[in-house]
């Protein structure tokens, strides 16, 4: 039988600044909850509800106690990093192993990306960052009933670029990349914006986009160089052919990026029956079934970004 700490269950959400410049964690009580949810937010607001009705207080500490709290508590090291450029299949692939509870999904955790960017909001040292995040990952990777053998973190889409740093950190995990054609992405993204797609919600500078360039409202001009710079960050790191790294592409089908992924990353697929089931259902909702997008228009094509794809198919 497990030993269970006291915090066991806890896990930090969010980063902030406190009224006297001081940096601050939130803490959540997850309780018995196995994170299903396509989005680690998701799963943090049904928590959030449940303590509300329960009259807690929310749980702040300093930034100190996350890593004291995180060499106490028994946890996986990741199995995988899912890198993505949004709109390609990421979603479902990491929603296919939350099937199993043996293993841990971590899906776009706020935290990740806030302690990734903290240099936005104040300075920081880069030890420092690499303690917060590093810390972060073992709390969201413990171990909470005893049979987890797999960790798989999904980034933001964005957080390919911080490539380098992150490989730094972990130089022996397996990094997943999926991409998909511009043109498709740039339809997918009209019907429903991500944050990245919208001038001003992401950091123009991490997103490579030059600030002097006035879009003048038209999303989908700012979106294809947004994907430019992902394609072209993926590629360069293609270029690397580290061993560590595997790439798959939208086009191929749902299922063979997931048989890939698992055969890269040695994460078993369980329950077969269980996994087409869910691939018939919305990657961002299982109870919504799955409906064929329509073809992109010719005003979702841009030639240069459809030229920085290229070049990530011609590296396969």
């Amino acid at each position: 039988m497990m030993n269970k700490s006291p915090l066991t269950n806890w896990i930090p959400h969010r980063l902030s600044i406190s009224s006297d410049e001081e940096w601050m964690l939130h803490w959540m009580d997850l309780e018995d909850r196995h994170i299903m949810e396509p989005f680690f937010d998701e799963t943090i607001n049904i928590c959030s509800c449940r303590r509300k009705d329960k009259r807690r207080l929310p749980s702040l500490s300093t930034t100190d106690f996350l890593s004291e709290v995180a060499a106490g508590i028994p946890h996986l090291p990741p199995t995988a990093f899912v890198f993505h450029v949004s709109r390609c299949g990421s979603t479902l692939l990491s929603q296919a192993f939350t099937l199993d509870s043996e293993n841990i999904i971590i899906a776009e955790a706020p935290l990740l990306d806030e302690i990734l960017r903290a240099s936005e909001k104040k300075e920081i040292t880069e030890e420092k960052r690499k303690q917060w995040f590093m810390a972060a990952v073992q709390l969201m990777g413990q171990l909470r009933n005893g049979n987890e053998s797999a960790y798989i973190v999904k980034l933001d889409s964005w957080h390919l670029h911080f490539y380098d740093i992150l490989r730094s950190w972990y130089p022996n995990t397996p990094f997943f990349f999926l991409s998909r054609k511009p043109d498709e992405v740039l339809a997918s993204h009209e019907k429903r914006a991500g944050i990245h797609t919208v001038p001003g919600l992401v950091n123009k500078q991490l997103l490579k986009i030059d600030p002097q360039v006035d879009y003048g409202g038209n999303f989908s001009r700012f979106t294809a160089d947004v994907l430019k710079g992902f394609y072209q960050q993926m590629s360069s790191i293609q270029q690397l052919q580290h061993p560590k790294n595997a790439f798959a592409d939208y086009g191929e089908g749902i299922s063979t990026m997931i048989d890939r992924f698992s055969r890269f990353s040695g994460v078993h697929i369980r329950g077969q029956e269980q996994l087409q089931n869910r691939l018939n259902y919305h990657s961002k909702s299982n109870i919504l079934p799955y409906q064929k997008e329509q073809e992109p228009e010719l005003r979702h094509q841009y030639p240069d970004c459809m030229e920085a794809y290229e070049n990530i198919k011609r590296s396969s």
